[in-house]
């Protein structure tokens, strides 16, 4: 039975969901992105306003379904895939999900808790007085959402061996008046919390409520293990989004030693600096243990791709779909760097006959401006001139001063290729693909801006969904046009689809981070941005667009190479009239690619 371990800061209370869960058949899931515009329309209803539905993916089917809702960014996070359970149907779990996150984001909107000095059970328990606080407060507005959160609830009075079910006993409690329990802790609960519902606007009341019932579990003589602990309400979200975790002191470490082949690492958020990890399935590492110290995992695979999500612009709603994409940068492939170097070679005489263009675009020395009022020395000429207008009678003229200024070029380049599936297609009447006329015209690129002395990169871009844009980072700006960045040049590939958009943000996040006064984006596409769950070909298109505005107004200049001959329709739209140039004959790319940097940098 796969699991989920968080460290407690992650998880802020017990975490585990019940075994039965893993049980079913993936013919029995119901995945998110089957119902999300249901439930999207379902909370517009209630709240009258948007919340952003992100899926949280993991590595195996399995996995998806362990997966718990979770907050971030005001966005609500949740599982991709849900099985029925205990006659409980994977739509019923998702609306009950949305609707508890939902009260959270409308309902909590003051500081987060510090957690320093704080342990687990305190913890656990202000976060479960939080869950009552914010449902009560929806609850009394539709009074339905205690029917649909109240089937999770399925702890009863005998359950009393672990600190974990008297929590499930006691979340069961504050949300349904009607469930009798004689505990005298459970009882000291239902108090405090209806003594309170006058002041349940403030969260506060959770942390008062939350501390006196830690507290007086010490009469329990139990222990809280939050690894341990199994929450009956799988619907419930993690609640780290009520915590801030900055100030703790005291770290953690989870060291795992296995061999199990299926295990799956991956990276969580930073806290403290230190990058807090999950590690699903961990009931097969026997080694597994707790110490103090930085928080690290040792683990046989490697750290995967922590996501960066960007905005979408809906053009029918006229409005911005927030955190809607993500970009993982991925590791490029190695290919032989001895390709690039021929390349070279057979183009020689282009490299040669460019020689006479590149050598006019160096910084041409000092620059001497004169006529200026205030400046660095006087200019002789001008000031024999203004003496002669005072001999003369005329009023003579002030700017008689000059300044040197030292006249360089003050520009940094991006070229982002679209590395899609299309590009592998070969060109009509040759034997070679699109892939490698970019690739051509790329290195014949870079060594014309390397005689410049331009800084540039080469990034690379191909989209999986809105939920995997995978970017290569071939060659950075620090970095040298070596033997290196030519073996990653020369090992791209073609595949997936184009979500250019995405990936024009992502290249517009690294050009922003540059010192220079101009900043080209050189686009070179062989087609219209698509994508595989995008059926509107129009959505693409004005993201694009949308993205290319966002960039001009960081200063960034954008500029397309399309090499789809029937590109004037749609790309003209997207990055202006003068912002793009087709290449009908796609063996040309190789020729007109330097010179037309030599052109629009000049």
């Amino acid at each position: 039975m796969p699991l989920k371990l968080f460290s407690f800061l992650r998880r802020s209370g017990y975490t585990h969901l019940q075994g039965s869960v893993w049980a079913h058949e993936a013919s029995e899931l119901t995945h998110l992105m089957d119902v999300q515009r249901r439930i999207a329309l379902y909370l517009r209803a209630l709240w009258a306003q948007e919340f952003p539905i992100r899926p949280a993916s993991a590595a195996e089917i399995k996995s998806r379904i362990g997966l718990r809702p979770y907050i971030e960014s005001q966005a609500m996070y949740l599982p991709d895939a849900c099985a029925a359970h205990e006659g409980i149907d994977g739509m019923a779990f998702y609306r009950a999900a949305a609707a508890h996150c939902a009260a959270h984001l409308v309902h909590h909107r003051q500081e987060p808790f510090s957690a320093r000095k704080l342990k687990p059970l305190p913890i656990a328990l202000i976060g479960l007085i939080e869950d009552a606080r914010v449902e009560a407060l929806a609850m009394r507005r539709y009074s339905g959402l205690k029917n649909l959160w109240g089937q999770f609830h399925t702890a009863t009075p005998e359950q009393s061996r672990t600190a974990g079910e008297y929590l499930n006993r006691l979340a069961r409690a504050l949300l349904d008046e009607d469930y009798a329990d004689p505990d005298p802790w459970i009882t000291l609960g239902r108090e405090r919390f209806s003594s309170a519902r006058d002041r349940l606007e403030n969260h506060q009341v959770s942390w008062n409520i939350g501390m006196e019932l830690a507290q007086a579990f010490s009469v329990k003589r139990l222990d809280f293990h939050p690894r341990e602990a199994v929450l009956s309400a799988r619907y419930r979200d993690d609640n780290y989004c009520l915590w801030d975790f900055r100030e703790t002191r005291r770290k953690w470490r989870l060291t795992v030693s296995y061999d199990t082949p299926d295990q799956v690492i991956k990276a969580d958020r930073e806290m403290s600096g230190n990058v807090v990890q999950q590690v699903e399935d961990f009931t097969h590492a026997p080694d597994a243990q707790w110490d103090e110290g930085a928080i690290s995992v040792v683990a046989r695979k490697e750290q995967p791709e922590v996501p960066i999500y960007y905005p979408e612009w809906d053009y029918q709603t006229r409005q911005e779909r927030p955190a809607w994409s993500a970009v993982l940068e991925k590791t490029a492939q190695q290919g032989n760097p001895a390709i690039i170097d021929d390349i070279a070679l057979q183009h020689r005489h282009i490299i040669g006959q460019m020689r006479y263009l590149l050598d006019a675009m160096h910084p041409q020395g000092v620059l001497r401006i004169r006529r200026l009022i205030d400046g660095d020395e006087i200019d002789l000429n001008l000031a024999l001139e203004s003496l002669i207008d005072y001999q003369a009678g005329i009023e003579p003229s002030p700017r008689v001063m000059m300044r040197n200024t030292r006249k360089s070029r003050d520009i940094v380049v991006m070229v982002l290729l679209d590395l899609s599936q299309s590009t592998n297609n070969r060109v009509a009447g040759h034997d070679h693909t699109v892939l490698d006329l970019t690739r051509q015209a790329t290195a014949l690129l870079a060594e014309a801006i390397q005689r410049v002395g331009d800084p540039f990169a080469i990034h690379g871009f191909c989209s999986n969904g809105r939920h995997e844009v995978a970017y290569y980072r071939l060659k950075d700006f620090s970095q040298h046009y070596d033997e290196a960045s030519k073996a990653r040049l020369a090992g791209m590939t073609g595949q997936l689809s184009t979500r250019m958009g995405t990936a024009i943000r992502h290249a517009t996040r690294h050009l922003k981070k540059q010192n220079s006064l101009k900043k080209l984006l050189l686009v070179i596409t062989d087609g219209e941005p698509a994508d595989i769950d995008e059926r509107d070909p129009r959505y693409l298109r004005f993201d694009t667009k949308r993205s290319v505005d966002e960039a001009r107004s960081e200063g960034i200049i954008p500029y397309c190479i399309s090499l789809d001959p029937c590109a004037d329709q749609y790309v003209t739209r997207i990055f202006g009239v003068r912002n793009y140039m087709v290449v009908d004959h796609v063996e040309r790319l190789p020729d007109r690619l330097p010179q037309l940097y030599a052109a629009i940098t000049r």
